[in-house]
């Protein structure tokens, strides 16, 4: 994830998803999102978000980046993705404060470990 490339766009995202049934006939879908991951081409594409539209678009905005996220880091792990999403949701609307997660993890009775504390050191030399 430290490799993935963001790419902003004005305008939605629109997927287009074909099934083809056993009778030959072929349904087409299209769905428009806020957010997509190409873990294959490390590309992540969002919209511009739009946060003077109040809690609702932030709520939206942080609900679509945990799924989107989630879903790309656990791709393996199905019955995680959800739990994750909720964690990383929460850190979003915080606006991913540090006093204000760390309070969070506390809650959820989760820790960081000390690797995890040095590779974030490593990645993020800054921080």
């Amino acid at each position: 994830m430290l490799e993935i490339t963001v790419l902003e766009t004005p305008t939605p995202i629109t997927v287009e998803y074909s099934l083809p049934l056993k009778s030959g006939k072929i349904i087409n879908v299209s769905a428009r999102r806020l957010m997509r991951w190409e873990r294959e081409t490390s590309e992540f594409f969002m919209q511009k978000v739009d946060k003077s539209g109040g809690h609702k678009n932030v709520l939206e905005c942080a609900t679509y980046f945990a799924e989107v996220i989630s879903e790309g880091l656990l791709w393996d792990k199905e019955d995680h993705i959800q739990q994750l999403a909720e964690l990383i949701k929460l850190g979003f609307i915080l606006e991913f404060d540090e006093a204000a997660i760390g309070f969070l993890m506390k809650t959820k009775n989760l820790q960081i470990f000390l690797e995890d504390e040095e590779f974030l050191s490593s990645a993020f030399p800054s921080c």
